[in-house]
């Protein structure tokens, strides 16, 4: 199975081919939350499993793992119906999704919105939690999210 940096050079190859790295984009949750409860934005929860079932996930995030074999191919499906605008990542504190932000961002996919303030808060915010914003479960994320890429 191909890795995940093998699958990021061909999304980048196939879609992209400015290389030329822009500033991040980072947006608090409340924002993330109204772009997605609107329909212009899609969020994803680049967490471990074990971290979704601990907290649950953020209400209208899909369950995307940068820790599971498949992610680069789940973001591969993502991106071929959305732009990199219209992404957001989110994970606990804010380093995965600076570091997928940047990362993806360095192969010429530019613009994925970062939630840096994540789940459980730092120094961007309080967090999705603190903020005492809604959650829901790993199977109803992960029933959206195969709703969405017809999934069986």
């Amino acid at each position: 199975m191909p890795n995940l940096r093998s699958l990021i050079l061909l999304i980048a190859a196939l879609l992209w081919s400015n290389t030329a790295t822009a500033a991040p984009i980072i947006q608090s949750a409340p924002d993330v939350a109204a772009q997605v409860n609107a329909g212009d934005m899609v969020l994803l929860d680049i967490r471990s499993r074990g971290e979704w079932q601990e907290t649950g996930i953020a209400s209208g995030a899909w369950p995307v793992s940068m820790h599971e074999p498949d992610f680069g191919l789940k973001l591969q499906q993502i991106m071929l119906l959305y732009k990199p605008e219209q992404i957001a990542i989110i994970c606990a504190t804010g380093g995965r999704t600076k570091y997928m932000a940047k990362t993806l961002d360095g192969l010429g996919i530019q613009g994925i919105t970062d939630l840096s303030e994540g789940m459980m808060g730092n120094e961007n915010g309080p967090g999705w939690l603190a903020r005492k914003m809604p959650v829901i479960t790993l199977e109803k994320s992960q029933a959206d999210y195969d709703a969405k890429f017809k999934v069986e």
